[in-house]
């Protein structure tokens, strides 16, 4: 099995016979530990435990353990407040956002090896022509704002690619005067050295009041030899902001700030 997989979760709560939430995930397991990253923000970070196979803990040092009961299809873990069920078939992507009159439709099928966005905007005065492109990754979510308050709404979808490691991109469109969409630049990380320094994926993106953000783990090799997935142990965490800004070249996203943060612990929520 690849060291990271595109699957799909099933949420019980204890006692429950009713799945309480269906959502995209990414399966991800190296030398042991395992690391569950839903579409609906969770985490899931499991150390194995010495005193036999299925035993792990969590971040919060709760006990976890693997139960059987979907034979190939896929796993089972029993949480402290819940059951999560990894299931290696994933689920497609298709949600509505809709944010100042204009809709943007976002679908993706979410297939592991050849992936295709599509963004269906309504709304728009001039141009609602479907956006249709192919993306190295999978859909897991995406949100809507209007970071320069200028009246236009913006879509940011965010992808991961589920390949060795899991690493995010942006894919985003800004409403020209609500009359069209244009593309919105993300620069890449390994622009600023500075930035990119300690990076090994694991982005988490969202929309702070009228700013973007990104953040990830940071680490040097020495501090990631126990982690999982090179994720650092010792929880250091870095957040870029962004702001949006129009120009000849188009709209981008501009890094205003730049923090790192040292974070205890990551329970499940």
């Amino acid at each position: 099995m690849a060291d990271s997989t595109l699957a799909r979760c099933d949420i019980y709560k204890k006692d429950k016979k009713t799945v309480s939430i269906s959502v995209p995930c990414i399966f991800s397991q190296r030398q042991g530990y395992i690391s569950i990253r839903r579409a609906d923000t969770v985490e899931h970070e499991l150390m194995p435990q010495d005193d036999g196979p299925g035993h792990y803990r969590d971040s919060g040092g709760n006990d976890v353990y693997r139960k059987s009961g979907l034979g190939t299809d896929g796993l089972i873990f029993s949480f402290k407040d819940e059951l999560v069920y990894v299931y290696w078939q994933p689920v497609g992507f298709d949600k509505q956002y809709f944010l100042q009159g204009i809709t943007f439709r976002v679908i993706s099928p979410n297939d592991n090896f050849s992936n295709t966005l599509i963004i269906i905007p309504s709304g728009l005065e001039i141009d609602n022509s479907i956006i249709k492109k192919a993306i190295n990754g999978v859909v897991t979510g995406a949100e809507v704002a209007d970071l320069n308050a200028d009246g236009s709404p913006e879509i940011y979808i965010y992808i991961y690619f589920t390949g060795n490691g899991s690493y995010g991109d942006v894919v985003a469109y800004s409403a020209n005067n609500n009359k069209s969409l244009s593309p919105i630049y993300l620069p890449r990380l390994s622009n600023d050295n500075k930035i990119s320094s300690g990076y090994r994926g694991y982005d988490e993106f969202t929309v702070i009041e009228n700013s973007f953000a990104r953040r990830f783990p940071i680490g040097t090799v020495h501090n990631t030899v126990k982690s999982m997935n090179n994720k650092p142990a010792n929880g250091m965490m870095r957040q870029v902001q962004y702001k949006l800004l129009g120009g000849e070249a188009g709209w981008q996203l501009q890094v205003v700030k730049v923090t790192d943060f040292q974070v205890k612990s990551r329970h499940n929520k």
